[in-house]
């Protein structure tokens, strides 16, 4: 969502986050995991960044309420992923938005030699494969200029989650990910992930085969084509949900 509003802001739109604006005439968009529309917008649009129902969010006592399944008629529904598309959009309303930096997060020339494990939403299972490799964790991640040099030294990162933005940024440095599916929290098969996903299995083996290889160049040329379509989407996105159309 932070992405989306800095890219309505670099069309000159008015945005806000986490706001109600001051007017009659004000357009609000919920992730999938809202119910109804507590800004009281007199249009609503819903961008799903997940499967809806998957994801919720909790109360004042900590509870977890999953997220809505349906929306009202009235709402724009915009999908982020095909694989995310349980209401058969078409395709104005797919906007993948790539986010990473691709300044940092390139492969450079030097010696690969370290394996590295991330985990992110899956779940932790033992393997002796993966006994004391590194592991990519949130405070690793948070300087992204390290994590950017730190995989520019790996071969391979085992990932348990699949899809996720850290196997697009391991493969724009040059990393292979061999993505282990008994970790996963939410199951895709192979197939749905090579037809729908966006960013595509350039460099991801499936399993522990390790067999899958990563063209670099190919793969970062794909994800600067998802940064032009999303620029061109967006043009259509205002349109739309400035009343222009459906």
């Amino acid at each position: 969502m932070w992405g989306l509003y800095g890219w309505l802001l670099s069309r000159g739109q008015i945005a806000y986050v986490n706001a109600t604006y001051e007017n009659d005439n004000f357009v609000a968009i919920y992730p999938e995991i809202y119910h109804g529309n507590p800004t009281g917008a007199n249009t609503v649009v819903r961008y799903i960044l997940n499967k809806p129902g998957v994801m919720g969010t909790p109360d004042q006592n900590g509870v977890f309420t999953p997220g809505p399944t349906s929306f009202s008629p009235d709402d724009h529904i915009f999908v982020f992923s095909k694989i995310y598309d349980t209401f058969g959009v078409d395709d104005d309303h797919l906007m993948f938005l790539p986010i990473l930096n691709l300044h940092l997060f390139k492969a450079k020339k030097g010696r690969r030699k370290n394996r590295c494990v991330f985990v992110g939403k899956g779940k932790d299972i033992p393997l002796k494969e993966i006994r004391g490799l590194t592991r990519i964790t949130r405070e690793l991640s948070l300087d992204q200029g390290a994590l950017a040099d730190y995989l520019n030294t790996c071969e391979i990162m085992y990932s348990f989650e699949n899809p996720t933005a850290m196997n697009e940024i391991a493969r724009l440095c040059g990393c292979r990910v061999v993505f282990i599916p008994e970790g996963a929290t939410i199951s895709y098969s192979k197939e749905e992930l090579e037809k729908n996903y966006e960013p595509g299995m350039n460099g991801i083996s499936w399993g522990l085969k390790e067999d899958v290889p990563l063209d670099v160049d190919k793969f970062r040329e794909h994800y600067i084509d998802m940064v032009t379509e999303f620029s061109r989407k967006l043009d259509r996105f205002i349109e739309i949900t400035q009343g222009g159309g459906r």
